[in-house]
């Protein structure tokens, strides 16, 4: 009997140890399953200088294209892993729809998008771009900004982007220049009036239109009979658009190696002012020396509130 009931005992243990391990490779080769259906995604975000991006890869274990698409762009709007990179896209734009057609991406956001800096409008695009033609499903990424076409700098519709629209050099700066025409305010030889001046220039986009067109107002006429209204020594320390105002932020030069004078202080003011509120994104201009508001320029203006565009001024 004593016999019976061990044999019977060795037999449970027996079983029990085949069932175990048959339950132990079973999770085993379920977890292996799992992790072979993990998808390689790769995201790009801005750096910690806000002009360039870098990727961040990760595995997710997503399978629909829909689904890869829908947490990259999520993805996007966060914090990314990697300690010193910023998010590409700011918490205040919606995305509206992602709609793929063939091999086309078409992702329609808000109007928030056209209150960005010119230069953060161009990291914005090349992160979605450059994030979401990393899937060999999208080879094109079309951006739409409530239904309508976005527009580069020259108004024309920018239309469908591949992966090899967006250049990185080896700095990792995005590198596709064009050309721009820019209206310039500088002052007549008499100091009574602005004369406008048009030109052409290579632009990054990069960089801020706003930032080309006072860097070219340093650099001074081309007319000779024209005279420059910002010192050449002048350098710019930040300049950025918010909701339509344009805030320009200037090295002390601008005002320590200005020539004074009421008219004078006229003339350079408003050429800032009337060819930065030439941009449709700018209505009014705000100045900073050195990062501050200023009380006063040079002893005629009130430095430190708003100031509009003043046709009265152009001849």
């Amino acid at each position: 009997m004593r016999s019976k009931n061990k044999t019977a005992l060795i037999f449970i243990f027996i079983f029990s140890l085949i069932l175990l391990i048959s339950l132990v490779s079973c999770k085993m080769s379920n977890n292996k399953q799992d992790k072979n259906k993990d998808t390689q995604v790769i995201l790009y975000f801005i750096d910690g200088d806000k002009s360039q991006l870098k990727e961040e890869k990760r595995l997710v274990n997503l399978e629909s294209k829909e689904d890869l698409i829908k947490y990259s762009v999520e993805e996007l709007k966060k914090m990314p892993k990697t300690v010193g990179l910023q998010p590409s896209i700011p918490q205040d734009i919606k995305i509206n729809t992602m709609v793929l057609e063939g091999n086309t991406l078409k992702v329609d956001i808000s109007s928030q998008y056209k209150d960005l800096s010119a230069q953060k409008q161009v990291l914005l695009r090349a992160s979605l771009v450059k994030s979401l033609t990393e899937f060999d499903f999208v080879d094109l990424l079309e951006i739409m900004i409530e239904g309508e076409p976005l527009l580069g700098a020259d108004g024309k519709a920018i239309g469908p982007m591949s992966k090899e629209d967006i250049v990185l050099e080896p700095s990792n700066a995005i590198t596709k220049a064009s050309l721009q025409n820019v209206k310039l305010y500088f002052s007549s030889n008499n100091a009574e009036k602005l004369v406008p001046e048009e030109r052409q220039i290579e632009i990054n986009p990069n960089i801020s239109l706003e930032k080309y067109i006072v860097e070219q107002l340093i650099l001074g006429p081309n007319n000779k009979e024209l005279i420059m209204t910002v010192p050449p020594e002048t350098t710019i320390k930040d300049i950025e658009t918010k909701d339509g105002i344009c805030y320009v932020d200037l090295s002390n030069e601008f005002r320590t190696k200005h020539w004074g004078g009421s008219t004078g202080e006229t003339m350079t003011i408003y050429s800032i002012v009337n060819s930065l509120t030439e941009l449709p994104n700018v209505k009014k201009v705000q100045f900073l020396i050195e990062g501050e508001k200023q009380q006063e320029f040079k002893g005629h203006y009130d430095f430190s509130g708003l100031f509009d565009r003043d046709e009265n001024l152009i001849r």
